[in-house]
């Protein structure tokens, strides 16, 4: 990565930043189109703790959490008016999302009863990353059933070739 020339500036004015930005922003809309439903969970709680709304919130974690659109959009739904399930319901292919699914689940309660459910939010995005490790490795251990037939087919002609081969042909007379 090659810093840009000093008298050109980036965006924000600084000399000399502009390609590093660049590779940055790429980076990001890389990165912008999932929800990562544990993150939100602790976001919205840290919110719910500094005396935010839930509705406000969520407007918030919509406006500057990356792939959090529907959820603004959401919390805009839900100012003016539309029931809850009206409001996750009303854009179909987020609807989808099982983390945003997820995430309407937990606020559900929140928004119904009015509760302080903030260390509910906590400890529901503990049990979600609990439960993701536990699927990570249950993959993990798939993945190393999977691949024994594969490398035992790649594996096994290499050292007939380069192992058993030479010790025969050495022994022949």
């Amino acid at each position: 990565m090659t810093p840009s020339p000093p008298d050109r500036p980036d965006r924000r004015g600084r000399p000399g930043q502009d390609a590093e930005n660049a590779e940055h922003a790429e980076d990001a809309d890389e990165t912008e189109s999932t929800l990562d439903a544990a993150v939100a969970l602790d976001l919205l709680a840290g919110l719910l703790d500094s005396g935010q709304s839930l509705v406000s919130g969520l407007d918030l974690l919509g406006t500057h959490l990356p792939g959090a659109g529907p959820v603004r959009r959401v919390a805009l739904l839900l100012r003016v008016g539309v029931e809850w399930d009206e409001a996750w319901t009303a854009h179909e292919p987020e609807a989808s999302d099982p983390d945003l699914q997820e995430l309407a689940g937990e606020l559900r309660f929140a928004h119904v009863t009015g509760a302080p459910t903030a260390a509910l939010l906590r400890s529901t995005a503990a049990s979600l990353r609990r439960h993701r490790k536990r699927r990570a490795e249950q993959r993990a251990a798939e993945l190393g059933t999977r691949l024994v037939l594969p490398l035992g087919l790649c594996q096994l002609p290499s050292f007939i070739c380069l192992g058993v081969v030479p010790l025969v042909l050495a022994l022949l007379p």
